[in-house]
């Protein structure tokens, strides 16, 4: 403030004109009416500038808006419709999926969602293909491995049912997670030579327990 007072004060007491010639035209004014002028000159020109560039991006904030408030309703449908899977309000799981579905991937939650849809509607051919999908999700995989055996138990498919066994032999898979629905595979189709190649691959032998459920497929086995 200091020095734009001894500004205003140099200039109010220094005595002169500045003399502008351009093509001919020639303009006199005194250094305090020119300055003021350069200054106010580029003050339009900063708010003209600041108008222009808000109308350009203006669109671009409404979209982004719009943006944001859809996807937070979609979140908000994604949560209330996996809630609603709890307590088999089909009703609300696809009316909620249909808004989810608009404005989210392929996110975890929006895959189960769309699994219950599947399954409300008995639609096999998209059940199988999520549970598929959900397999090279890690966080979705014991899930898929544990529906995909009671597929296998449902439609008596070997083949299936061994491939699902080697997918199983990830570490974050515990077999007792699986364990009634394989032994019921089994049971029904008399799979034990599987079996037990699977439980030697993936159970600890040290662990008493394990060495006995081995020893029952085993027998089984000499059974079959």
């Amino acid at each position: 403030m200091t020095s734009l007072s001894s500004l205003a004060t140099w200039f109010s007491s220094s005595k002169g004109n500045v003399v502008i010639e351009w093509f001919g035209w020639q303009v006199t004014t005194s250094p305090s009416f020119l300055i003021i002028s350069i200054v106010l000159i580029f003050f339009f020109i900063y708010v003209f500038s600041s108008l222009i560039i808000s109308l350009y991006e203006w669109p671009k904030k409404v979209l982004l808006k719009i943006k944001e408030k859809r996807k937070n309703n979609a979140l908000k449908a994604l949560n209330e419709g996996v809630i609603a899977s709890f307590y088999g309000n089909k009703k609300e799981v696809i009316k909620n999926l249909n808004i989810a579905k608009k404005s989210l991937n392929d996110s975890p939650l929006l895959i189960l969602l769309e699994l219950q849809s599947s399954l409300y509607k008995n639609d096999n051919k998209s059940t199988f293909l999520l549970l598929t999908k959900m397999l090279e999700i890690k966080v979705l995989k014991p899930l898929a491995i544990k529906s995909l055996i009671a597929y296998s138990v449902k439609n008596k498919d070997i083949s299936l049912f061994n491939n699902i066994l080697n997918k199983s032999l990830d570490k974050k898979v515990d077999f007792s997670w699986i364990q009634q629905d394989v032994f019921k595979f089994c049971i029904q189709n008399n799979n034990w030579n599987d079996l037990a190649r699977f439980l030697q691959k993936k159970l600890p032998l040290s662990n008493k327990e394990n060495r006995n459920m081995l020893s029952i497929v085993y027998f089984q086995t000499a059974l079959g």
